[in-house]
């Protein structure tokens, strides 16, 4: 991965502004982590550790990013050019934090974190390319072939026109299922 100096700058005065930890990993959110979302607060409650936005960006490559289960849980499924280039934020965060987040996405058990290519928003004053960076991503590896029938997005809104408002854990039925991520496996997983 080339960075540009401005993208370097930019980095480099967000690392340089935080005396608490070292935020040594970026992550890209396309679901409810974003702003205005159900779960954005979990990226600045500091117990789960710390976050700090750096910029916009989309994925490069095309995905499909569905709405399913009973819970309208927003999915990233992994299967290249297929669906759209997805819109998400980028976060710096720490390493308390990326152990939070791989709890809260039930990584690996459930969804699995890799490294994809994501242009920012941020363009290099030389020659006005978007910049590319690798962050880290949340990905349903193992899901129903049929999830892939459903309606895909290219930015999810829990509050869209799609009428699929996310169902917060809180407001959940209680169950044995709970607590294991953010549905119940068997709509969503191949076992």
């Amino acid at each position: 991965m080339i960075l540009s100096r401005k993208m370097v700058d930019v980095l480099r005065k967000s690392f340089a502004n935080n005396n608490d930890h070292h935020l040594e990993h970026l992550v890209f959110v396309y679901g409810t982590l974003k702003k205005n979302q159900p779960n954005h607060s979990v990226l600045f409650d500091r117990k789960n550790g710390q976050a700090k936005f750096v910029c916009i960006g989309q994925t490069v490559d095309r995905w499909p990013l569905v709405i399913a289960s009973k819970y309208n849980i927003p999915y990233l499924l992994y299967k290249s050019n297929t669906g759209h280039k997805i819109k998400g934020e980028i976060y710096e965060i720490d390493n308390e934090m990326l152990k939070f987040l791989d709890e809260f996405e039930g990584h690996p058990q459930y969804y699995t974190r890799r490294q994809i290519s994501i242009s920012t928003n941020i363009t290099d004053n030389d020659d006005n390319h978007q910049q590319i960076i690798k962050p880290w991503a949340y990905f349903l590896d193992k899901f129903r072939s049929e999830m892939l029938q459903l309606p895909m997005y290219d930015d999810y809104n829990s509050y869209g026109d799609h009428n699929l408002r996310y169902v917060e854990r809180c407001d959940r039925q209680s169950g044995p299922n709970l607590n294991c991520g953010h549905t119940e496996k068997s709509e969503v997983i191949i076992d």
